[in-house]
């Protein structure tokens, strides 16, 4: 019997998202050869031909309704169904891992900024954090994952409408979202200048950034903060005297590697020299009470948003008690993981220059140096 054709129950990624948010139990069965499993959660791996030669023994042995995954959702239905015959009602993950790394799921997050309110929304499959601004009737979305309808989605159930898209820098580990989402809502697409200095694909809606611009939603002020070192064009968004979306530059528990721009030992040596300059002099000097939203957590499911005080941060992070910029640069390169998969196309697609195909990203990101 061909598998499409057999009778299987699915799950959305973010219905199986949000149920495993809320702690709700859930067994998976992974039935892939190989390949990172979704992260913080219990899984069984039994590839599908040892799955479906050890079907009487796995429906018995795994919870009903046993959550079957593989890589696109195909050769788990022919698991599932035969699970099913033997009297275990598993379903299947609708898309896969490829539909999960696209689930995506919105947190407030509470910065004590009268008239401002902060979504953050995860990205666990890839570990990416984006954020919904909005104040009054007014929305920002900043570095957006590849889905439109879901920031749209989002924005009209909030009594808002987008009226700018904001990307911090040209990524390099995951597709942005940036360009279409702004079609979609017909509003500007904001980028730093120096990102447009690095060459990308002329779009109207482009309207360039500078440090020290003023961005006002609903009325509260905003201030654009240049943060070169992961990238000459990294760029940030001061949140009042209350936070910082602070993109690749530093994470609640780790640093922006300074390799993916200039790659080269002394190009890569340069930016991290640079990364420390701009983390001290630019971002620990405005007080260990600024809340950092970062542009990256590691893949998984976080208990909630993720938005440490400074002071959580430079608890976290041994590298910013390192005040020569070579020590420090010297600890950034000295065991810096490999490059994230297709980084050079990633940077083209995000730049315009070729086609956001979904096949470019692969596993967890990988913008920081451990």
């Amino acid at each position: 019997m061909n598998s499409d054709t057999l009778p299987v129950q699915t799950i959305s990624p973010s219905a199986l998202l949000e149920r495993l948010a809320g702690g709700t139990p859930t067994a998976l069965l992974d039935v892939r050869e190989e390949g990172a499993a979704i992260s913080d959660v219990g899984v069984t791996r039994v590839p599908a031909a040892s799955a479906l030669a050890r079907a009487p023994e796995l429906a018995r042995s795994l919870p009903d309704g046993v959550v079957v995954v593989c890589n696109r959702g195909v050769s788990a239905r022919a698991v599932a169904a035969t699970l099913r015959r033997e009297g275990n009602p598993a379903v299947v993950l609708e898309g896969g891992m490829r539909g999960w790394i696209g689930a995506l799921r919105g947190v407030s997050v509470d910065i004590g900024l009268p008239g401002l309110a902060v979504e953050q929304v995860q990205r666990p499959g890839r570990g990416c954090l984006s954020y919904l601004l909005s104040a009054g009737r007014d929305a920002l979305v900043i570095d957006p994952a590849p889905d439109p309808d879901w920031y749209l989605e989002r924005a009209t159930a909030l009594g808002t409408r987008i009226v700018g898209v904001f990307d911090t820098h040209l990524h390099a580990d995951h597709l942005s979202g940036a360009r279409a989402l702004a079609r979609a809502a017909e509003a500007p697409l904001l980028l730093p200048r120096a990102t447009l200095e690095r060459g990308v694909a002329a779009d109207r809606r482009i309207v360039p950034l500078d440090d020290g611009d003023t961005l006002t939603l609903g009325g509260v002020e905003l201030t654009v903060l240049a943060l070169p070192g992961h990238t000459t064009d990294m760029t940030g968004l001061l949140l009042g005297d209350a936070a910082l979306v602070g993109g690749d530059s530093l994470f609640a528990d780790g640093i922006a590697r300074p390799d993916l721009q200039r790659g080269d030992p002394d190009g890569a040596r340069a930016m991290a020299r640079q990364l420390h300059a701009t983390l001290h002099e630019r971002i620990l000097s405005r007080g260990d009470e600024l809340r950092l939203l970062p542009g990256h957590s590691h893949p998984g499911i976080p208990a909630g948003p993720i938005a440490p005080t400074l002071a959580e941060v430079r608890a976290q992070v041994p590298e910013l008690a390192l005040a020569d910029p070579d020590a420090f640069a010297d600890e950034l390169l000295r065991a810096m993981p490999p490059r994230p998969a297709n980084y050079e196309a990633v940077i083209a697609a995000n730049a315009g220059e070729r086609d956001a195909d979904p096949e470019l990203e692969q596993g967890g990101n990988a913008c920081a140096t451990r």
